[in-house]
């Protein structure tokens, strides 16, 4: 007998546009029978200048601000190894247990908790505007260091400035290309065609990158046609991965848990309910 007779995926095709855990998102789905195709979308890189994040790093130390915002797990890890390689880590470890911490999500308390500093608050939707809501809402203006993430999210560092409050930030690392000849493109041609039967999503910067190729390949209305239409079905791992989405009006399976089992699961239970 087959193994993957009964799987709920057998003879689906899901495309993936992640760069990280590729390999193991792909094992996950080719385990419930699916045919996976893999894309990648963007890449999480350092940035290119060290120097430029260990100036952010004096300004925040020697500023001592009263509230700190981390919104990755991997931006304060990157942040941290950074500042070791000036000696700065035990300084910066030691100014996030003296403030007003909060996380945007559990990845990021996760990280902190690493390093024993605790949260004043953790945000449950995963959206940097929740944190900006709670922190105009709850704290006394003061200067806030918020560690920003791949793109800057410019709007709500702009609220917290109009809010009365003075913003540091730092970027430790950057989005970058992860495309290899014209595989996006190749996509985009695959899901406007309907090849593909689930496309997923784990970062939202992912999303508009593979509309970028989709319009460079000039495939843009065919591709969302397919996923307004029910061709192919977008899958966003989380809340402000499916923004784009969203504002491209294209319904997407979101999972209750912002986790990559959670995910494929919903993905098999959209399978066995279509």
């Amino acid at each position: 007998m087959n193994a993957h007779a009964e799987a709920p995926l057998t003879g689906r095709t899901v495309a993936i546009t992640a760069h990280r855990r590729a390999d193991e998102q792909a094992g996950a789905f080719e385990r419930q029978g699916a045919r996976v195709v893999h894309a990648p979308a963007l890449k999480l890189v350092p940035t290119d200048q060290d120097d430029a994040v260990l100036a952010a790093t004096r300004e925040i130390l020697a500023t001592r601000p009263d509230t700190v915002v981390i919104t990755t797990g991997y931006g304060l890890k990157r942040w941290l190894t950074v500042a070791e390689t000036a000696g700065l880590h035990e300084d910066l470890v030691q100014l996030l247990r003296d403030s007003a911490v909060y996380a945007r999500g559990a990845k990021a308390k996760g990280q902190l908790q690493s390093q024993e500093i605790s949260c004043e608050y953790v945000g449950q939707s995963g959206r940097t505007s929740d944190l900006v809501d709670t922190l105009i809402s709850r704290s006394a203006r003061g200067t806030v260091a918020v560690q920003v993430h791949g793109i800057t999210d410019a709007e709500q560092l702009a609220r917290l400035s109009e809010a009365g409050f003075r913003v540091l930030t730092v970027a430790p690392y950057e989005w970058a290309s992860a495309d290899e000849g014209s595989r996006l493109a190749d996509l985009t041609r695959s899901i406007a065609a309907g090849e593909v039967d689930y496309v997923t999503f784990t970062a939202a910067p992912a999303v508009d990158a593979l509309f970028d190729a989709a319009r460079t390949a000039g495939t843009y209305e065919s591709l969302l046609g397919a996923l307004r239409g029910g061709r192919c079905t977008a899958v966003a791992i989380g809340p402000v991965c499916v923004q784009p989405l969203e504002e491209a009006d294209v319904l997407a399976v979101v999972p209750e848990r912002f986790r990559l089992g959670a995910m494929v699961r919903a993905v098999c239970d959209h399978a066995r309910a279509d």
